[in-house]
């Protein structure tokens, strides 16, 4: 198949399964092809594969119009730090394979479908972009909305230039800004929405400032990397926020002022505790609504998959690393071992029994509510119900 009968096929593909229903961004993704934003070299699949449209053209063609994120640019420190966190079984995570951390992505397109069409675009609306990366986002919306009513943030410098040399050869021209997504960028707001390809574990001060009282945020959301949703924030004006989720999507981190957290480790420390289980404990780790679940039912804890000794196993601690589990195959049994001053797995238990008591709820149930004072509060079904600290 060629480019344009396999762009085609994506777009009709995303028509017929509704995940594209507005005639306008229809219109948006069918003038604007995907593989004229991806590297012909360099790239990377999102399990790890190399692309190369030089040596191996069909494969490279095949992955651009395949539903998968593609990794873009790998993160200079070789910490996969978007590896941190499980891999949810559905559905699959846009994240690369350990040895390739992203730091910049193409985006999944129904991933950008869903966004777009949860950001409930309309004529003369202005919209402020975090993370311009390849730029197809970019010129998805300012093919919607017209030039002048797109801005667009992109914290490194190399790949906001790429990306405005890819817009200018679709006859764009955007306003593209090399700026650090976190603090927005105050110069035309305020915006009528604010889309963010880039996830967020708490939404920045400066969005909410920035976002016109009544309108959207619209970004990727988790504690957990590999467990994340799509939140549709709405903004009222007041300096308060409530956000309804909509499915799970994997992505890369906003890079914040915060400290990065050290890998997930157990200090090579000696256990407090052994126990042995015929049933696989990684199973709620590994499935994206438990995992979704425990990330918020259970406050500060990261996961990383390790090999350990007896075959794949997963390492759990805190931020600090003071507590921590390992969790390995043990014969035909699992061995789950804990140490520190929180016992994370009981914790883990607890919640799980709690969630089966709440009725299993999928990750659409539940929501996030920003007060004026900056607290994030999760809740389950509404505001007022049951909720835990974000």
């Amino acid at each position: 198949m060629t480019a344009s009968e396999r762009h085609s096929a994506l777009i009709e593909a995303m028509i017929a399964d509704g995940t594209l229903t507005d005639a306008a961004l229809i219109h948006a993704f069918r003038s604007v092809p995907r593989h004229r934003f991806i590297p012909e070299t360099g790239a990377l699949t999102a399990r790890g594969g190399v692309l190369d449209a030089t040596n191996d053209p069909e494969r490279w063609l095949a992955a651009v119009y395949a539903d998968n994120a593609i990794v873009t640019q790998v993160d200079e420190s070789g910490i996969p730090r978007d590896r941190e966190a499980p891999a949810p079984r559905e559905p699959e995570p846009a994240a690369p394979a350990p040895e390739a951390a992203s730091a910049s992505s193409s985006a999944a397109p129904t991933v950008l479908a869903r966004m777009l069409e949860l950001a409930g675009l309309a004529a003369g609306n202005t919209v402020l972009e975090i993370g311009t990366g390849t730029g197809w986002n970019t010129a998805l919306l300012a093919h919607r909305l017209g030039d002048g009513a797109v801005t667009s943030v992109e914290i490194d410098p190399r790949l906001a230039g790429t990306a405005r040399g890819a817009l200018r050869a679709e006859g764009l021209s955007p306003a593209v800004h090399v700026a650090d997504g976190y603090g927005g960028r105050v110069e035309g707001a305020p915006y009528d929405r604010i889309v963010s390809t880039c996830g967020v574990r708490r939404l920045p001060p400066a969005w909410l400032d920035q976002v016109r009282p009544g309108g959207l945020v619209v970004c990727p959301w988790g504690l957990l990397e590999g467990a994340g949703v799509l939140a549709r924030v709405e903004c009222p004006g007041d300096g308060t926020a409530r956000a309804s989720f909509h499915g799970g999507v994997g992505f890369v981190p906003l890079r914040t002022p915060d400290p990065a957290a050290p890998p997930a480790r157990d200090s090579g420390q000696q256990p407090d505790e052994y126990r042995l289980t015929q049933t696989d404990p990684l199973a709620p780790l590994m499935a994206f609504t438990t995992a979704f679940a425990l990330s918020v039912m259970v406050p500060d804890w990261r996961v990383r998959r390790r090999w350990i000794g007896t075959g794949s196993g997963v390492w759990v601690c805190d931020r600090e690393g003071g507590s921590w589990v390992r969790v390995y195959p043990y014969g035909t049994s699992w061995m789950i071992e804990q140490g520190g001053p929180r016992s994370i797995w009981d914790e883990f238990e607890e919640a799980l029994a709690l969630w089966a008591e709440l009725g299993s709820p999928e990750p659409d149930r539940f929501g996030l509510s920003v007060s004026g004072d900056g607290a994030h509060r999760v809740w389950l079904d509404s505001a007022d119900g049951r909720a835990w600290d974000a």
